[in-house]
């Protein structure tokens, strides 16, 4: 009887083995999307393919669309051919006008590279003068020995720098220098400190145009002696002084005198096709001597 009960228990469980080994079976051959539970195995092993390693995909993951890219609204430009050297690449938004107070400093950067034009200056945007001429009675003069001025020659307008105690006209400053001494014309203090003139105004002090005629007991480290037909003179900042006793007067800009520098605050014109720099109402014509560039200060009057 026990041997019954034994053989009974043997053939259920090698029955319940079969039929489990005929539904693993049929589940793997069953097509995906059909019936539930092969689908769902699907989805959970191999991203989207069946257990036995088939191409079917599972119905859960969605449906791969084919994606269209947006027309942009303007058509990129075409490179050329592929190449990429940077000497064939034109930038044209590349130009870039830097601008310096007192004369046009700008830059013209294009394309190749970069390209800076050193041949001429580097003032860009000169002024076309058509008001005025070269007082042409120069030429029956004598300055220095030569007869007219000394003959034009091009050179860039490049601001000269005379220290941190020197600042161009219009700069503000809110404290005065415990250096600065006062100084009267016409009824109206100055305030003069190393070279640089002030007047008072709201809330400090704004530099001004050296008052013609006033009178300074010194003159600041770095001034420029001229000396025109035997005539001494004194430079600096673009001011010119002469001797007053032991003093120094400003007085205006005498033609013929021959300086090395201009102050920041001046712009270049063009009068005649030649290129001069005007400082505080005063022409400079650009000249070489020796290798030097200089400015010669000129006359001139009017053209109509």
């Amino acid at each position: 009887m026990k041997k019954y009960g034994i053989f009974l228990l043997t053939l259920t469980v090698t029955l319940s083995l079969s039929i489990s080994d005929v539904m693993a079976q049929r589940m793997r051959h069953a097509p995906a999307g059909r019936g539930g539970g092969g689908a769902q195995m699907g989805g959970n092993r191999g991203g989207g393919r069946s257990i036995n390693g088939g191409a079917n995909r599972s119905a859960n993951r969605p449906q791969t669309r084919e994606y269209s890219q947006p027309k942009k609204s303007q058509p990129r430009p075409a490179a050329n051919s592929g190449n990429r050297n940077k000497s064939n690449i034109t930038q044209n938004n590349n130009t870039r006008n830097t601008k310096i107070k007192g004369g046009d400093k700008s830059k013209n950067i294009s394309g190749n590279k970069v390209n800076i034009d050193n041949s001429r200056n580097t003032n860009v945007n000169v002024n076309v003068n058509k008001n005025v001429r070269i007082n042409n009675s120069h030429n029956n003069r004598y300055y220095n020995g030569h007869r007219g001025y000394y003959p034009y020659r091009y050179h860039p307008y490049r601001p000269y720098y005379y220290g941190p105690h020197w600042h161009p006209f219009g700069f503000f400053v809110a404290v005065m220098a415990t250096t600065a001494i006062i100084v009267s014309l016409d009824n109206q203090n100055y305030y003069y400190d190393q070279g640089v003139y002030y007047t008072e105004s709201s809330g400090g002090y704004t530099v001004v145009v050296p008052p013609t005629n006033i009178v300074v007991n010194t003159l600041p480290e770095g001034v420029e002696k001229i000396t025109l037909n035997d005539d001494p003179y004194y430079y600096f900042g673009g001011a010119f002084y002469v001797p007053s006793g032991d003093s120094y007067k400003v007085v205006e800009a005498p033609a013929g005198a021959v300086v090395t520098n201009i102050p920041d605050g001046g712009e270049e014109q063009e009068i005649d096709g030649q290129n001069y720099v005007v400082y505080n109402n005063t022409y400079y014509q650009p000249l070489t001597q020796n290798g030097k560039d200089l400015y010669q200060v000129v006359e001139m009057e009017s053209s109509n």
